[in-house]
């Protein structure tokens, strides 16, 4: 199975570079679309490594951040405005931090203590999107009611973490061997997640139909290859 997948995968990274490996930010519109493109293609990259050296414990935390940043994408890409709230979640991250600052606390080394008036310009003017708010926004609400939610509950240390990944036949595990259908999902899905940003992207950037069509042959491909595995 691994080794089916790896050749649509190699197949799409050559498709990928030569449509890909000229293009350049026109503004900061475009130059977040490219970030966001970017780190989701860099996750499943990472993923697939992963894979072929048969470490699955960390893949369902790659796996929800590639979505979450497919989902910012998909975002940003419908609406240009969208960059409004990104700006604004990263206000709301640096601030929550800075607002805790203390010179003895040793996870603050480097950072230099901050005046109360820059703190409060830090607070964004509009709180950002929730989660299941950008799913929505994204056109993937039924995404998130599914497979986000099924990823968080692999991604936190609960039980079902604990059970999938940490115990086997009543014993404790660093790594536990991996059921088929779990290794289908994550093949199938990351490639599909790397497959469809970068048809976002190549759309985007007006890319012609004969090629856009020639990107989502490879989850055409996908489909095909996972009926043979159901």
């Amino acid at each position: 199975m691994i080794e089916d997948f790896e050749k649509i995968w190699c197949d799409f990274v050559d498709f990928r570079t030569e449509f890909t490996q000229d293009l350049h930010f026109r503004d900061q519109h475009s130059k977040f679309v490219l970030a966001y493109w970017a780190r989701v293609n860099s996750l499943c990259s990472e993923i697939m490594v992963l894979i072929k050296n048969g470490c699955y414990t960390s893949i369902p935390i790659i796996m929800r951040s590639s979505l979450e940043s497919l989902v910012d994408l998909r975002c940003l890409i419908i609406d240009s405005s969208y960059i409004e709230q990104v700006f604004a979640a990263e206000s709301e991250s640096e601030y929550k931090h800075m607002k805790q600052y203390s010179d003895s606390n040793p996870y603050y080394l480097g950072s230099s203590s901050i005046r109360k008036e820059s703190l409060d310009k830090l607070k964004p003017v509009k709180r950002s999107l929730g989660i299941a708010d950008k799913f929505k926004k994204s056109g993937c609400e039924e995404l998130y009611s599914t497979v986000y939610n099924q990823l968080c509950r692999h991604a936190h240390g609960n039980i079902t973490a604990l059970a999938s990944k940490n115990v086997e036949n009543g014993t404790i595990v660093l790594t536990s061997s991996i059921k088929d259908s779990e290794l289908l999902f994550i093949l199938s899905s990351t490639v599909n997640a790397a497959v469809v940003s970068t048809h976002y992207l190549l759309e985007f950037y007006d890319l012609d139909d004969v090629n856009l069509k020639r990107c989502l042959v490879f989850s055409e491909r996908v489909k095909k290859l996972s009926k043979k595995f159901v």
